[in-house]
């Protein structure tokens, strides 16, 4: 038997043991985390292609309004983002902010649904339910920032991404197969209870997550402070013990100190300012995500009104876009470690000019309209899911652990904070000035994305 020594740490063989059982640990949490994923990608899949079909198509609304509910359903990101990040920072316990944000969004959809049913849906209430949406989103979405590196560790968080991504947009994609199938064959109000259903599954998926995520957790390689790696930039904040920011850490008496969520936010902005890498990719994360809302904006009403589509059309094309989302996520850690971060990027957002101008030019190009739309709709997905694998592993890579979830909310609220600006901007643009500009502005949005990733030369050391 081996020798233990005085601290009860075990030899060679209770290493291996031990580290056995931790690789076992983090096995299961990923697979449900993985679970989770393909539950969240449908809820969410369902979620994207019911309320602007039943703002434009029951509702008889137009390009105005489709703009306000993209908007409002993610201004939460802007509101919330940051107290949310230092509130998760905080307690340490994600996985009870993403079970409550999962079962209300099933809420807020069965509400839809009853209101469909009962033909009292207005405007009003399907606003409330994208607010309602929205502020789920942003506390799922920051409790899981804080889970992924946690399980997953932080040299396996790039392919770990790629598989979340791979599982949830496999999701999407059936998600927007079935949403044609329900819409034509039982309607609307089955449809929004499947998607109910799905987020009341990822709940269920949650309860095998880890239920702590501090110091030392499973999957946490978290190194003493003074260490870099070789050639490593220097990233801000990061000699600094856990406790001595206020974010996270405990104190000398190991209580945890309460911080102003203000004070908070300033600090996980500095460091997305101080950090070459951090800010070229949140800056092209802002142009892409400007460019995706603009096009959400326009494409339903291009194509539900100016080609006269059916909906459960336009739900198929969903398909396509998840279809391209998978396999732009299994494609990108391959992608990224022959060619770099740099190229992956910038490649992405210059290759994506031209497969926007396939929904320009669908109505002159032979054939049927609806392939070159989805043709449109499964390039742009592959490219954008490129860039958002590619690079996943930066903000884990350059932030402590314990100012993760307040640096990636920082960073969201920039990034997914711009999204309600693009989406009222779009809407305007459509109604006074029609179609056409508005895909215009999506097209430079687009290839602006490459700009911030090109001159940063400090990613070249991610792959």
């Amino acid at each position: 038997m081996a020798a233990k020594d005085i601290t009860g740490t075990a030899g060679p063989e209770g290493t291996q043991r031990s580290a056995a059982v931790a690789q076992q640990k983090s096995s299961r949490g990923l697979g449900f985390l993985l679970a989770t994923a393909a539950a969240e990608g449908f809820g969410d899949a369902v979620s994207r292609a019911a309320l602007p079909i039943l703002a434009v198509s029951v509702l008889g609304l137009g390009a105005g309004f489709v703009g306000v509910l993209n908007a409002i359903g993610i201004a939460a990101f802007v509101l919330l983002g940051v107290q949310v990040g230092a509130a998760v920072d905080r307690r340490g316990q994600p996985h009870s902010a993403m079970g409550a944000a999962s079962l209300l969004r099933c809420l807020a959809l069965l509400g839809l649904a009853a209101a469909a049913v009962g033909g009292w849906l207005s405007p009003t209430m399907l606003a409330a339910a994208a607010v309602l949406i929205g502020v789920a989103d942003v506390v799922f979405t920051t409790a899981q920032t804080v889970l992924i590196p946690a399980v997953a560790g932080r040299r396996g968080l790039k392919h770990a991404y790629s598989r979340l991504a791979i599982t949830g947009q496999t999701a999407s994609a059936t998600a927007a197969a079935a949403a044609g199938a329900f819409l034509a064959l039982l309607g609307m109000p089955l449809l929004l209870g499947a998607a109910a259903v799905a987020y009341a599954a990822s709940r269920l998926f949650q309860l095998g997550l880890p239920r702590s995520v501090r110091s030392g957790a499973l999957g946490t390689e978290r190194q003493p402070a003074t260490k870099r790696e070789p050639g490593a930039e220097r990233e801000p904040g990061a000699d600094r013990q856990p406790g001595n920011s206020g974010l996270a850490g405990t104190g000398g008496d190991g209580h945890q100190p309460q911080v102003r969520p203000r004070r908070a936010g300033r600090e996980g902005f500095a460091i997305l300012r101080k950090s070459p890498a951090l800010r070229a990719l949140t800056l092209s994360a802002c142009l892409t995500n400007a460019a995706a809302m603009v096009g959400n904006t326009i494409l339903p009403v291009y194509v539900l009104r100016d080609l006269s589509l059916p909906p459960a059309a336009y739900a198929v094309l969903g398909a396509f876009g998840a279809v391209g989302a998978v396999l732009g996520a299994a494609a990108a850690p391959s992608i990224s470690s022959r060619l770099g971060l740099r190229v992956s990027r910038a490649g992405a957002a210059v290759l994506s000019v031209p497969a926007i101008l396939l929904a320009v030019a669908c109505t002159r190009l032979p054939g049927p309209e609806l392939v070159w739309l989805g043709l449109e709709f499964l390039l742009w997905a592959f490219l954008v899911a490129v860039a958002g694998v590619t690079g996943s592993e930066v903000l884990p890579g350059t932030v402590p652990p314990d100012r993760l979830a307040t640096v990636g909310a920082a960073q969201r609220t920039l990034t997914l904070g711009v999204m309600p600006v693009a989406a009222l901007a779009a809407g305007l643009l459509g109604v006074t000035a029609g179609t056409p500009p508005v895909f215009w502005l999506w097209v430079l949005l687009a290839a602006a994305a490459a700009v911030p990733i090109v001159g940063t030369r400090s990613l070249d050391r991610f792959r």
